[in-house]
């Protein structure tokens, strides 16, 4: 395989293994790490990566390796799914990528619609170090009212995702 043509192939996939690395790893930063290493990995080993097989399962497999590696590294004991049910969620994440694509492409599409306000607070309530009662206070509102609006939000999304899905033929 050429390099330009795996180049093309992690490009189109790179957003689905960030999101596959994060569903492994709690703390966000630890994620952003595991993520980084591993893309640098794929890149070493780019060569070796057989064309005629499907690149999120082996990019997935050398995700996970580095999960492992990372958390022994860190001496941290986080719980993790055995094996055989993380090539089961492989399997389902690579047989749903598309449809994941399309979801995708709906909330970033309904998070533009929202008022600037609404997308504020949502922005401020998923940062990497945010808690809620600072989120709170950062707009004047209790943590309660945080979490009232947050709730609002999420479901105004939704709405918005199946409505936008539905019309795309896919919902």
């Amino acid at each position: 395989m050429k390099q330009s043509r795996f180049a093309e192939v992690y490009i189109s996939n790179q957003e689905r293994l960030k999101g596959y690395v994060y569903s492994l790893v709690a703390n966000w930063n630890d994620a952003e790490e595991v993520f980084q290493r591993t893309s640098l990995l794929l890149w070493r080993k780019w060569e070796q990566f057989d064309q005629d097989r499907e690149f999120l399962p082996w990019a997935f497999g050398i995700a996970r390796i580095e999960v492992k590696r990372f958390l022994s590294e860190r001496n941290r004991q986080q719980k993790m799914l055995s094996d055989s049910a993380m090539e089961t969620l492989d399997t389902v994440i690579v047989q749903n990528a598309d449809g994941l694509q399309d979801r995708l492409a709906a909330l970033e599409h309904c998070v533009r619609k929202l008022p600037a306000r609404q997308r504020s607070i949502l922005w401020a309530s998923y940062r990497k170090s945010a808690s809620i009662e600072e989120v709170g206070q950062l707009f004047g509102l209790s943590a309660n009212a945080v979490y009232k609006r947050l709730r609002k939000i999420r479901e105004q999304l939704h709405r918005c995702i199946d409505i936008r899905l539905s019309a795309w033929g896919e919902g």
